[in-house]
């Protein structure tokens, strides 16, 4: 699974923002959000539980349980495998690719444009689906070399007594490689922004010649699939099969994902060519570096709704002020002066006036507060998702 882009989110809220660098493969920052932690112990219960109980009850519960930790931790490399496959396809095709989130349902390749074409579009769609049917393949053949040697026969005529011979290794490895066809198989399904509904998008894209109008179509078959899946899953949940929650949770996901790519196609045509001078907001305050805290929460704090004040030296920018500051400081110290509480990260607050305004959206998607838009260094202007959202209701076409 993959998406272009992080997008504007409500106030308040960013694309992952709990995630968690963990390193880089290829150039490639890979982040963990921290809903991983609920399938990961899902996955490590329901095969300490259930699975692997069932294949082997002679086994003693200290190496079931360790067995199943080992494949939770390699069915999450599979899947970082399976978008690492994505990444390196779109960098290859010239479509850069920041960083990869896994995250509860999967994981995601954040590229930084759209592919320019349908060709690019399906190559980088199927080769998901691809290193994850050749993974379910690798580790199948790995289990039945380690395996008895009639164990794939064995396997037809008696599945309960052919996996309760394997060895512990032989054993994660034949979980695995079933689980990577199952990833392969549902990344397949044509429910746009699933993998097959890139693919479906792909080849709309090749027939209408209309990007725009192959990913309403692609999005309208992604809702379509998600609410069936919901709908499935409802059934199976009145029926009394809690698994139907899971279903109920991926279609809400799809359908929800559908109509955010859809959106984020119109979002990139209304601010192709825009810079950030365009978007931003100029009537905002600025409050000198001598400022004491007192009176910044009195005059300024208190009394605007602006989110984010440049704090001057010099009419020179020198830092930032915000509730996020001044809240960390003690009643009986605001005697202080702005420049002793103020951020200094000049970079991770501030954005060129000149800058690609798509760029920009992907940068505010990650934050919760405005930037600043800068000159040199003089400040000409706030920008915060609020005011890009407001932009693009007024010009989007």
């Amino acid at each position: 699974m993959r998406k272009a882009q992080p997008q504007p989110s409500s106030p308040g809220s960013s694309s992952f923002p709990r995630s968690v660098r963990i390193g880089a493969l290829f150039g490639v920052d890979i982040h963990l959000d921290a809903s991983v932690v609920v399938i990961f112990v899902l996955v490590v219960w329901v095969l300490g539980a259930n699975v692997f109980p069932s294949w082997h009850p002679q086994w003693s519960g200290a190496l079931n349980w360790t067995t199943s930790l080992l494949a939770g931790i390699a069915f999450f490399v599979s899947l970082l495998l399976h978008e690492l496959a994505h990444s390196l396809m779109a960098r290859r095709l010239g479509v850069p690719v920041p960083r990869i989130t896994l995250f509860m349902l999967g994981g995601v390749s954040e590229m930084q444009d759209e592919p320019a074409n349908p060709k690019q579009e399906f190559w980088i769609a199927i080769v998901g689906p691809a290193t994850s049917a050749v993974l379910g393949v690798l580790f199948t053949a790995l289990a039945s070399m380690l395996a008895e040697p009639d164990f794939a026969d064995w396997l037809a005529q008696d599945k309960g007594a052919a996996l309760a011979s394997l060895a512990p290794l032989p054993t994660l490895l034949f979980w695995l490689g079933s689980i990577n066809f199952v990833l392969a198989v549902f990344n397949m399904m044509p429910g746009f922004p699933l993998d097959g509904g890139r693919v479906l998008r792909a080849t709309l894209w090749w027939f209408t010649g209309n990007l725009e109008k192959a990913t309403r179509w692609a999005a309208a078959g992604g809702r379509a699939f998600g609410w069936a899946l919901v709908l499935l899953g409802v059934f199976q949940v009145l029926g009394g099969v809690l698994q139907g929650l899971w279903l109920i949770l991926i279609g809400w996901f799809i359908v929800s994902a559908a109509s955010g790519s859809y959106s984020q196609l119109l979002m990139r045509r209304a601010l192709q060519g825009c810079r950030v001078a365009d978007v931003m907001r100029t009537h905002f305050e600025t409050v000198d570096a001598d400022l004491s805290v007192a009176e910044f929460i009195d005059d300024f704090l208190l009394k605007s709704s602006q989110r984010l004040w440049p704090v001057t030296s010099h009419e020179r920018l020198a830092g930032f002020a915000s509730l996020d500051e001044i809240r960390n400081v003690a009643p009986d110290e605001r005697h202080q002066r702005l420049r002793d509480v103020m951020r200094t990260d000049l970079p991770d607050l501030t954005l060129p006036a000149d800058a690609d305004a798509m760029q920009a959206m992907q940068r505010l998607a990650l934050r919760t507060t405005p930037m600043a838009v800068v000159r040199g260094d003089q400040v000409v202007g706030l920008l915060s998702q609020e005011d890009l959202m407001k932009w693009l209701t007024l010009h989007r076409r």
